[in-house]
């Protein structure tokens, strides 16, 4: 039996590849149709990976793909001949693309192993997705950093603030526009400059100082410079400047952000003015007068020096303010304190305290006698007169002189003894000076201890009312009687005279008043003179309790309270009470007339009262003063004593003498035609008790 299907062909030397498949036709076309499927597959691989390197010029090796390309489609040849083998044998066809596939196929395995390791740096596509999110993370941030640079940028651009940017040899490199707008400069004029442009040489040489040792050091500075503009003009800045550090912490630049604090320095001045010098003179007030005191005796200590404290006050200053109003008063002490410093030296302090007061520093003197001299200078300047709004104004002043060291060598003793010299100098007339002396300073003690009791006298029931009767000089009988107010002190025996001047300084005089008035009504209200309506009790005002604004509800509510009538009640005012705002005396006077109070001028003729105020006066009675009645025997004093009695009769006002101590003293008033006497030739001021005895004794209408 023949196997063999095809018969050998002697003249190829081969036997027919496709005579192997003549007795099975199935497994010829699973053969062909399995190598044509192989060889379709083999032809699109290169041609895929052809078109891949064709699109994408950025894939590495691409010669591999190129090679590995050209093994696919030789192998894929090689099956497309196996087809053809069948019908039309080429074994040397077939031999010459296997052997090029071989090659090719040991070349591509030769070349790719070395690229395992490059192919295997390749980043996974896991890696690569990584490395998108990180990548898309870091152009999300990349948005965000420039959003912030570009709000930044804004922010420093569009800033009021001046911003300045400079390398490390301090040349400008940027500026905002804040720093053209203030400065004036042009961006020309400033890019390239040192930023010293704006230097105004005023600032100290040791601010400069510690600003470069902060800045070299790493560190920010912050502080304040006076710089001056493109046209000259100074202005203030608050900066602060800090370094720019590289990575390896070198300064490469410093940046300034600089405040024009001008308006700021502009009202810190005018709050310190305000602070330190009168609102209306334009003086220095207490607190700089201190310092320039503290100073003063500083300097006179380092140097052994002399110098003087003046306290000054305007004479009758208050009459001026209440007749012509107080735009006049304030243009009066404005002119006053222009008059005080064109008398002193530059170096010298004139300072206004307060009201109508003012206190001078001296420097520099050779003997006290010198602050003698300015203050007679002073004192001569301001008694010029003043014309204000048409007003011809006349004032004077009152000067008190301490001296460092000789009077004391501290502040608040030097104020002090200068007060009690002032003090010294308005009892003793006015429109003069005084330096402080010892005998002045134990009567300032004195003064100050009588102050210190008196507060609490009326606590203790130390005071007491004595009484000195009236007499009617046509009957010899008593129709009145005047309170006198005396002090039980602990201190010992104090008159009148003393205490009730301190108690007017120290404010007491008008609580103590009320009590005196409150006092006398009771007294006066006893059964002993039930009846009597023409016995009256006359009760001295002070100039200050005369002035009080509250004297008129005192009267009245004391009037009410003791039931006392008011026709029965006299108040005596002395001249210059009245004479020291004449209107509002006139109206205070009018007030209490309308309480059915009578009104007495006590001593009368001491004072500076005219014939025209004395007639708008509603006034009932004038009183003599004791100082005419006791030289009635002086052709000059009975003339004097006589007038009165004649003006206050023309005036239809009765006329009471005071300090009638001698027979020949009552002949004389009763032919003068006086209506009324007091005094120790009738009765010594006695209680009240001792009051009602002696009245009892007397017959009375």
């Amino acid at each position: 039996m023949n196997f063999l299907p095809f018969a050998y062909d002697e003249f190829s030397g081969f036997l027919p590849h496709g005579h192997c498949y003549l007795w099975q036709s199935d497994l010829l076309w699973l053969h062909v149709v399995s190598d044509a499927l192989i060889v379709c597959s083999y032809y699109s691989i290169p041609f895929a990976l052809f078109y891949l390197l064709i699109k994408r010029k950025d894939i590495q090796f691409g010669w591999i793909y190129a090679g590995f390309g050209l093994f696919i489609f030789l192998c894929g040849t090689t099956h497309l001949l196996s087809i053809w083998n069948i019908w039309v044998p080429d074994y040397w066809l077939s031999g010459i693309v296997k052997a090029a596939t071989a090659v090719s196929s040991v070349a591509t395995a030769l070349l790719i192993w070395p690229l395992i390791p490059q192919a295997l740096a390749i980043p996974s596509q896991a890696e690569l997705m990584a490395a998108n999110r990180a990548l898309a993370d870091e152009v999300q941030s990349h948005r965000i950093t420039l959003h912030e640079l570009r709000k930044l940028s804004s922010a420093i651009e569009y800033s009021s603030g001046m911003v300045v940017i400079t390398d490390i040899d301090s040349r400008i490199q940027y500026c905002n526009p804040a720093f053209f707008s203030i400065t004036g400069y042009r961006r020309d004029e400033v890019i390239g400059q040192k930023v010293n442009l704006i230097k105004s040489d005023l600032t100290s040489a040791e601010t400069y100082e510690q600003l470069w040792a902060t800045l070299h050091s790493g560190n920010a500075w912050h502080g304040e410079f006076l710089n001056r503009k493109k046209n000259g003009d100074l202005f203030w800045c608050l900066e602060s400047i800090a370094p720019v550090l590289d990575e390896h912490d070198k300064v490469t630049n410093f940046v300034s952000v600089i405040h024009d604090i001008s308006d700021r320095k502009d009202s810190e001045q005018l709050i310190c003015h305000m602070a330190y010098f009168d609102p209306l003179t334009d003086l220095p007030n207490r607190s700089l007068f201190s310092e320039r005191l503290d100073q003063a005796i500083a300097y006179a200590k380092r140097n052994r020096g002399l110098f003087s404290v003046m306290y000054l006050d305007l004479d009758k200053f208050k009459h001026v303010n209440d007749t012509l109003g107080h735009t006049i008063g304030d243009k009066l002490l404005i002119e006053v304190g222009r008059r005080i410093n064109a008398c002193l030296r530059e170096q010298e302090t004139v300072a206004r305290l307060g009201g109508d007061e003012f206190a001078i520093i001296s420097l520099q003197l050779h003997t006290p006698a010198d602050a003698g001299d300015i203050a007679q200078r002073i004192i001569d300047v301001v008694k010029q007169a003043l014309v204000i709004d048409s007003h011809s104004v006349f004032v004077s002043a009152s000067i008190g002189i301490s001296v460092y060291p000789d009077d004391a060598t501290d502040a608040p003793q030097l104020i002090k003894h200068a007060d009690d010299a002032l003090y010294t100098a308005k009892r003793h007339g006015r429109n003069k000076f005084e330096f402080y002396n010892a005998a002045a300073n134990a009567k300032a003690m004195r003064r100050m201890m009588i102050e210190s009791h008196l507060r609490k006298a009326m606590d203790r029931d130390e005071f007491s009312l004595h009484y000195q009767p009236e007499i009617d000089l046509k009957t010899g009988r008593i129709c009145g009687a005047e309170a006198l107010l005396r002090w039980n002190s602990q201190l010992g025996a104090i008159g009148p005279d003393e205490f009730i001047l301190i108690a007017e300084h120290s404010g007491i005089i008008a609580e103590l008043g009320v009590w005196v008035l409150k006092k006398a009504c009771r007294d006066f209200s006893r059964p002993e003179f039930s009846g009597l309506n023409q016995l009256k009790i006359a009760i001295n005002l002070s100039a200050r309790q005369f002035k009080h604004a509250g004297l008129f509800a005192d009267v009245k509510r004391v009037l009410e309270e003791t039931g006392f009538p008011s026709n029965r009640l006299q108040l005596e005012l002395t001249e210059t009470a009245l004479m020291d705002d004449v209107e509002s005396a006139i109206e205070q006077m009018q007030m209490l007339k309308g309480l059915g109070i009578e009104l007495a001028i006590d001593d009368f003729g001491t004072g500076f009262s005219s014939l025209s105020y004395l007639r708008r006066f509603p006034v009932d009675t004038l009183k003599i003063d004791k100082s005419f009645v006791g030289d009635l025997v002086d052709a000059d004093d009975a003339c004097i004593v006589r007038s009165i009695i004649g003006l206050a009769h023309g005036l239809k006002l009765k006329v009471i003498a005071e300090g009638v101590e001698t027979a020949a003293q009552v002949q004389l008033l009763e032919e003068y035609g006086c209506d009324q006497a007091q005094g120790y030739w009738y009765a010594a001021p006695a209680k009240i008790e001792d009051f009602c005895r002696l009245f009892q004794s007397k017959t009375q209408v």
